[in-house]
C-alpha cells in the first residue's frame, strides 16, 4: 500500500515492518536538529529515515536484516528528494556494529519489543516485532557503542516496558532527556512511551503527554499539530 506524505511517498507492501502509528509518532516527535549522521535501526520500508531526511541535512544509514524490506526502502529512497543522503543496508545491527565506526549524532528505532508472546505464522513479521533476534538489552549496548559523545537515541516502546528500559539504559550511561506518554483516546491507559536518551545528563527530563484521538474519535488537535509536517489532512 502506498502512503503519500507531504513531501514523499512510501510503499510498504514488501516490508516486514510497515507504516503505522508508532512510526508516525516517533518520526514526528524526534528532532534531528543539526545532526550530521543518523542511524535508523530496523528501517523496514524506510519511513523513519525519510522523516529524518525531511527534517535535516544529515546522512542517514538505514539498516534491516530483512532483504525485501531493504530493497523496498531503497526504492522508496530513490523516489524521494533526498536519495543522495539515504543509504539502506542489509545486515544485522549486531554485525554492523562490529565494523561501523562510532559517531552517530542520532540513532532512531521502532524496535522489536514483544517478548514471550504469541507469534505470527510469518517468520519475517516475528523478526521485526519480537525480541528473539535483538533484545532491548542488546540494543542498548549497541546504541551506547555507536552514539557520538553528544548524540541522542530516540525510541518508542510499550508504556509498561518504558520504565524498566530507562533504568537499564541509565545503568549503561545513557540518560533520559525527554519523553512523551501516548494515550490512544481520552480516559484510556497509556499504550506507548517515546523516550530520548543522551550520554550527557540533564537536570530535569522533559515529560509530555499526547492523546491520539479526541472524544469524537477523530485525530486530536495535539496529534495533528505534532504530525503536521508529514500528514496530509
Amino acid at each position: 500500500m502506498a502512503f503519500r506524505f507531504r513531501q514523499f511517498l512510501v510503499e510498504d507492501e514488501k516490508s516486514a515492518l510497515r507504516v503505522g502509528t508508532d512510526a508516525m509518532l516517533l518520526g514526528a516527535w524526534t528532532q534531528p536538529g543539526a545532526a550530521r549522521r543518523i542511524l535508523d535501526i530496523g528501517t523496514g520500508c524506510g519511513v523513519l529515515s525519510l522523516m529524518m531526511a525531511q527534517q535535516s541535512d544529515a546522512l542517514v544509514d538505514a539498516i534491516d536484516l530483512d532483504l525485501p524490506s531493504v530493497l523496498e526502502a531503497r526504492d522508496n529512497f530513490s523516489h524521494s528528494p533526498w536519495n543522495d543522503r539515504l543509504t539502506a543496508i542489509n545486515d544485522t545491527i549486531q554485525n554492523f556494529s562490529t565494523y561501523s565506526s562510532a559517531g552517530y549524532d542520532l540513532i532512531i528505532t521502532n524496535p522489536p519489543f514483544f517478548s514471550n508472546s504469541l507469534k505470527s505464522p510469518s517468520a519475517r513479521k516475528n523478526r521485526s516485532r519480537h525480541d528473539d533476534g535483538l533484545t532491548l538489552e542488546e540494543l542498548g549496548l549497541i546504541v551506547e557503542k555507536l552514539l557520538s559523545p553528544h548524540g541522542r537515541f530516540s525510541v518508542i516502546l510499550p508504556s509498561e516496558t518504558a520504565a524498566r528500559y530507562r533504568l537499564l539504559l541509565e545503568r549503561g550511561g545513557l540518560h533520559l532527556t525527554r519523553s512523551m506518554v501516548v494515550y490512544p483516546k481520552p480516559a484510556s491507559p497509556s499504550r506507548r512511551t517515546l523516550m530520548e536518551f543522551s550520554k550527557q545528563a540533564v537536570n530535569q527530563a522533559e515529560v509530555t503527554e499526547l492523546t491520539i484521538l479526541d472524544p469524537s474519535g477523530k485525530f486530536s488537535r495535539a496529534y495533528l499539530t505534532l504530525t503536521h509536517s508529514f500528514h496530509q489532512f
